[in-house]
């Protein structure tokens, strides 16, 4: 997910500046207040979109204490095949 509020950080660097000129004697007259825009947009990516989805859609619970258990014991395996093949998935997702 990410979150942007551009529109609001240039809004906030205008005020500081228009701050500073004052201050520094720079801008004899005070400008009108900046409107402080009070909503950010919110993207939320394909992937979050798909975990929210697959969630929804009673996707199989994992236990994740069972497997923390697991693997501070060392008895927790895995295949580094499907690992590397799950992220050469991901990354020609990445590239469409």
């Amino acid at each position: 997910m990410k979150i942007e509020n551009g529109y609001n950080h240039y809004l906030n660097a205008v005020r500081q500046n228009k701050d500073q000129a004052q201050a520094k004697g720079m801008s004899p007259k005070p400008t009108e207040p900046i409107k402080n825009e009070e909503s950010v947009q919110v993207n939320i990516s394909d992937t979050a979109k798909k975990m929210a989805q697959a969630k929804s859609a009673g996707s199989k619970d994992i236990d994740i204490e069972a497997i923390k258990k697991a693997v501070l014991d060392g008895t927790y395996s895995f295949s580094a095949e499907k690992i590397a093949q799950g992220m050469v998935n991901a990354m020609n997702e990445q590239g469409k």
